[in-house]
């Protein structure tokens, strides 16, 4: 792997490949998007933040397009668990509606998405392979909660339903 561990207990990248300059703009609009992911304000998520971060065209009416989304997401990320392999397979079940609604409606990916996605894979790997009840999700919630007070205020966390989500106690052996 490309990463190492220093004696400092820090995360020391060793090949700049998955790296990638983000704008302000888009790091702001993907903050919101997990506020919005992990407190499943999929209207707001799909309405907003997916024409922020140029997956959608800016003036595209979701309407049609909000409640199969919807579906996808709680479906193949939310109800999937922490288990990296129910949320493949669930993906893979889902994987039909999926591609039929990339067909039918404008998407695009934002370049530097690809190297995200890429990055949260290998670290989520990494983390399952030392803990295999390893959420991503739930492990996200601290940094999100924090990020988004940081961005938006204190409001924003609040209307989002972000505030109201927990931890899941995990077992420490």
């Amino acid at each position: 792997a490309n990463l190492y561990v220093t004696n400092a207990d820090q995360l020391c990248l060793l090949d700049f490949g998955l790296c990638a300059e983000i704008d302000e703009r888009s790091r702001n609009a993907m903050t919101a998007a997990i506020v919005n992911l992990l407190s499943g304000d999929f209207h707001s998520l799909i309405e907003k933040d997916a024409k922020e971060l140029g997956f959608l065209d800016e003036g595209m009416d979701v309407t049609e397009l909000k409640p199969i989304l919807t579906k996808i997401l709680t479906e193949g990320l939310l109800e999937a668990g922490s288990n990296l392999h129910d949320r493949k397979r669930k993906l893979m079940d889902i994987s039909n509606e999926l591609n039929e609604v990339f067909f039918r409606y404008p998407f695009s990916v934002p370049p530097f998405f690809a190297l995200i996605t890429r990055g949260l894979g290998l670290l989520e790997g990494i983390a399952l392979s030392g803990d295999p009840d390893f959420d991503i999700f739930q492990a996200s919630l601290p940094y999100a909660r924090k990020r988004a007070i940081e961005i938006f205020g204190s409001n924003f966390l609040a209307k989002s339903g972000l505030r109201k989500l927990q931890r899941r106690p995990t077992i420490e052996g």
